[in-house]
């Protein structure tokens, strides 16, 4: 199932969608997420990709490498010279690590594609890479940045719900991550920061996101914004854009820390995605509240 599809079961029961971010680096235990995600049982996933990626980047392998036999020359028996040599012959080195990167890299998003997969077991996975200055952990340089979420649509074909669509990478970058996702039938969201909640700017954003024909539309909020508004008002827009969006589906993602009533208001949404994370160990970034503490499951 595709998130698009999620959507459309909700919209009978005007019910919103409850997904949590997994924001897993390679230090972090993988079981106790699972097993905390089993109970809890969302409707979806969000694989915050950049918690553990940029550990496995190009520039992190090479250092491991380089490093590794820069301390093996240290330790031979050799003579001075002969160290020197060495080195500069594994200097020359890093020119064939370059050729070889690409394999590589496609080995190693597979495996890591293969185990966020495995952890969310038969939850709808969406795929994220968030920058540091996006909200996230992700320090990638935008053309590595593609270049992972393309490889890792590939790896995981059509098994991922959906892919967010990183709006800071230039028009170029982004139509190679979505020529990949269309070629695996994986839908693409764009999102747009939302600021100011006035009519006029929530409808413009939107507008501005819909020419770019994507298949979802994310509107993501700030909670402490959507406090300086009535929610039946801003539920009465949406629903003026939901109209508006055609095929398009149209969510909205509140980040921060949320308050009770707004999550009791937020969740007959027809159009959220309701983003809270599993518990205080798995919180991110943008999303801090947690499903306990707001009284859920």
């Amino acid at each position: 199932m595709k998130i698009t599809e999620l959507f459309e079961q909700k919209k009978p029961i005007a019910q919103s969608a409850l997904a949590v971010p997994m924001a897993l680096g390679p230090a972090d235990k993988f079981t106790p997420f699972k097993q905390a995600l089993d109970q809890k049982n969302p409707d979806a996933v969000i694989w915050q990709a950049d918690a553990i990626v940029d550990e496995f980047s190009k520039e992190v392998i090479w250092d491991q490498v380089k490093a590794g036999g820069a301390q093996a020359v240290e330790e031979r028996d050799a003579s001075a010279m002969k160290k020197a040599a060495m080195k500069a012959e594994l200097d020359q080195a890093h020119q064939e690590f370059l050729s070889n990167w690409p394999a590589m890299h496609q080995q190693i998003v597979k495996e890591l594609v293969d185990n966020a997969l495995q952890t969310a077991g038969d939850h709808l996975v969406l795929l994220a890479y968030t920058t540091k200055e996006a909200g996230g952990q992700g320090e990638l340089a935008p053309a590595d940045q593609a270049y992972f979420l393309a490889t890792a649509l590939q790896a995981g074909a059509d098994r991922f719900a959906g892919v967010y669509l990183p709006e800071e990478l230039d028009e170029n970058l982004q139509e190679k991550v979505i020529a990949v996702a269309e070629k695996v039938a994986v839908p693409v969201i764009r999102t747009g920061i939302i600021d100011d909640l006035t009519p006029e700017t929530i409808r413009a954003a939107f507008s501005a996101l819909l020419t770019k024909n994507p298949d979802v539309v994310n509107l993501q909020v700030a909670a402490d914004r959507l406090a300086e508004i009535d929610l039946a008002d801003f539920e009465l827009i949406l629903a003026g854009l939901a109209d508006r969006a055609g095929e398009t589906a149209l969510v909205l993602t509140v980040t921060g820390i949320l308050s009770k009533d707004q999550i009791e208001s937020w969740l007959v949404f027809q159009s959220a995605l309701v983003t809270l994370a599993l518990g205080e160990n798995w919180q991110t970034p943008l999303i801090k509240s947690t499903i306990s503490e707001l009284g859920w499951a």
